[in-house]
């Protein structure tokens, strides 16, 4: 009987300790999958995780995990959705909107998995920024589904809208429309592709096995060297795109198998 007590005073206080340390954070968002598949939160300061169901409450700094056979879906403050794939993880840094204004920002760095985001109100949406350990992404109205694979490789598929995606060590930006293909590489090397037809909905996101070898037909924006994809023959580049802007400074965090369909709201 006194170890009965004892264990559930243990999960008690766990699950006080989450929600003090969450309490400390603002609220950016919350579950929008209706079916609990395994998803958990880990809070900024706290090592003790606590699932995350239907409608509760995500905040700034949370980490969401979604284990091996998981999933889950976040509804941000201008409604923005982004949608988690099986083995994922995501960082949730920061995300700020006002209503009156509909005028924020904020943060996700996904650090391994399959994702899929999709823009809601926002129209300052260039002021979000998506992370992954190889690639920043500043979004122009969008759709994507991104793939971080375990060693930092980031696909960025571009399903609607456009995304500009800066590669790591310095390399020049990308800028990705409807239909095409981002992938960053561990050495930071950047190629743009036509991207690949996508199931539709949780279906899309099965971390793909991938052939690792630069597809026929890829264009390098750089790398290393430093060069833009974005045909200029002529060696102009968009305006709007140097790199000396601190508004497009480039950072540097691994996938999932996936899921069967399920409800959002």
């Amino acid at each position: 009987m006194n170890n009965i007590l004892t264990s559930t005073a243990i999960s008690l206080l766990a699950s006080l300790i989450a929600a003090h340390a969450a309490a400390a954070e603002p609220r950016i968002g919350a579950v929008v999958q209706q079916e609990y598949n395994g998803a958990v939160a880990e809070p900024n300061g706290s090592a003790a995780e606590h699932a995350i169901l239907y409608r509760d409450d995500v905040f700034a700094l949370d980490t969401v995990k979604t284990g091996a056979t998981g999933t889950t879906a976040l509804e941000f403050l201008d409604e923005t959705k982004v949608q988690v794939g099986a083995g994922a993880q995501l960082r949730l840094d920061n995300f700020v909107y006002d209503a009156g204004t509909t005028r924020g920002g904020g943060q996700i760095s996904f650090a391994v998995g399959a994702f899929r985001y999709v823009g809601g109100k926002m129209t300052t949406e260039e002021n979000i920024r998506l992370e992954t350990p190889t690639a920043t992404m500043v979004i122009r109205g969008t759709e994507l589904v991104i793939y971080v694979w375990q060693d930092g490789t980031t696909e960025v598929n571009v399903v609607s809208g456009a995304v500009e995606v800066h590669g790591c060590a310095g390399a020049k930006s990308s800028l990705a429309m409807t239909g095409m293909q981002v992938t960053v590489s561990p050495d930071c090397s950047t190629h743009v592709a036509p991207a690949p037809a996508l199931p539709a909905g949780m279906e899309a996101l099965t971390l793909p096995d991938r052939t690792r070898a630069k597809p026929s037909g890829d264009t390098e924006d750089g790398g290393k060297d430093g060069t833009d994809d974005r045909g200029h023959n002529d060696g102009s580049k968009d305006h709007g795109n140097d790199n000396s802007d601190p508004d497009h400074q480039n950072n540097g965090g691994s996938g999932p198998s996936g899921g069967s369909s399920h409800s959002v709201t």
